[in-house]
This record gives structure tokens, sequence and C-alpha cells, in this order.
């Protein structure tokens, strides 16, 4: 059998910033301190590929489709569902022609909701109550590749939001790094930085990530990684709360 030294998967125009918590993933992650877990279940696929050649760039339509759960670890393999993020939409990617400049406008929905593993033995919810948390939004980043390096900028916009107490405007930069160490292992590492803004009151969301991923057949594997979060929670049923940890987990990368 041969192992392949480079990784032969086809990010696409613009691949997914490594840290952003708003991507399409399949793995977990346990989150020291916090006793809690994050479950994250869906993809982004493309499905289209109307433009590709080197005169015109390159330019392919796909779809985001996952959610990302909040559970909480109470031993005994027991880990009640806390909240639970529903994100779907569209996106296209771009990158120009003979050019390391590239981009993604994604236009999408998300919505927030308090699960049964956040109430009492009653079945009631005595910490905080739910309420409805939607957004539909159109957000857009460009990145600049440098060797194994892509600083990439951007912004969100929510043009329709629940609550009303949000912000519109979501600004975000980050950087990405991808390198080869050898053999069938490659080093993904990322931090991504947002401002988020409620009652026009701004604090910042900031995520990192590094990992170690495994080709193990024509760029899909397994990636291990420690994350790390600061900031305006994630789970939108906390989108006024902050959230600190780091965690440890895994993600199955296809």
């Amino acid at each position: 059998m041969t192992i392949p030294a480079v990784s032969a998967v086809d990010d696409g125009p613009f691949a997914a910033p490594v840290a952003n918590p708003l991507e399409g993933r399949i793995g977990t992650m346990v989150q020291f301190g916090v006793k809690h877990l994050r479950l994250d279940i869906g993809a982004t696929v493309d499905v289209m590929n109307p433009l590709d050649d080197t005169a015109s760039g390159r330019l392919r339509i796909g779809a985001d489709f996952f959610t990302f759960t909040r559970l909480r670890s109470e031993g005994n393999f027991k880990f009640p569902v806390e909240t639970s993020d529903y994100f779907f939409g569209l996106n296209a990617t771009y990158a120009l022609p003979s050019s390391p400049l590239h981009a993604r406008l994604r236009i999408a929905h998300i919505s927030s909701h308090l699960v049964d593993g956040y109430a009492d033995g009653e079945g009631v919810f005595t910490r905080q109550a739910p309420f409805v948390y939607s957004r539909e939004f159109v957000e857009l980043i460009a990145g600049y590749h440098i060797g194994s390096i892509r600083p990439y900028a951007g912004f969100t916009w929510l043009f329709a939001t629940q609550p009303k107490r949000a912000d519109r405007v979501i600004p975000q930069a980050g950087v990405d790094v991808r390198q080869h160490i050898g053999g069938p292992f490659h080093l993904r590492g990322g931090f991504d930085w947002k401002l988020v803004g409620i009652d026009g009151t701004y604090a910042t969301a900031q995520a990192a990530q590094l990992g170690v991923f495994f080709d193990g057949w024509n760029g899909r594997g397994l990636m291990l990684s420690i994350y790390g979060y600061n900031g305006r929670s994630m789970h939108g049923m906390f989108f006024d709360q902050n959230d600190r940890y780091l965690g440890l987990g895994f993600q199955v990368v296809w």
C-alpha cells in the first residue's frame, strides 16, 4: 500500500478557515475545566463547478448543512444535550486566475435551541428560558495565500435577526497555516477573530485550533486538534454570554 506524501484533497477555490467555529465539520471536542463537549455534525459540499480555467479563474457553488451542539459531561458516559445550533445555506467560492487572492460568499440561516439536557428533572428550564434565536445573513471573506500561510478578512451582515439586540455587522479576520510535515502527516492551524455587537456594545470572539491531519486516503483521514475559545458564545441560546475554554478533539476530514 502506498500512502501519498502530499494531501490530494481539493479544497476548492477557498478552503474553509481552520479555526472559524461556523464551518461544516464532523467531529467532537472535550472542553477542559467546564465539563462540556461540542459535537459537530455536517459538511460543506460543492455541487457546481461553472468556471475552471486559467483565463477566468475558478468558481464553485456549494451548500452548507451542519449542526454544532453543546453537551454536558456527567460521567459514566452520560452526556445530556444542552443546546444545539442549526446552520444551512448556499456558498460561492472564487479564486482569481494566476493570483493568490480568493474569496467566499455565503448566504445562510442559523437558529439555536435549548434541549432537554438543560432542563431539570421535571423538564423545566430553571436556569434559562428558551427563546427564538434566528439569523439570516450574508458573509463575505477574502484570503491571500503567502506560501503555507493564508490571512483572511471579511464581515457578516445580518439582514434578519431575532432577538433584535444583535448588531447587524460582524467584522472578522484570521490566519490559517497548512503545512506538510512528512509522509501522510500535515499541520493545520488557525486563529479566527470576530467583533460581535449587542445593543451597541462590542466584544470579541476569538477561536484558535492547532492539529495534525493524517491523510489516510486521497485527502481523507483524521485530524487530532487542540482548541481554544474566548469571548462571545458561538451558541445562539447564550449569544449574550461569554465562553472561555481549552479543548481536545478530533475531526473526520473528507
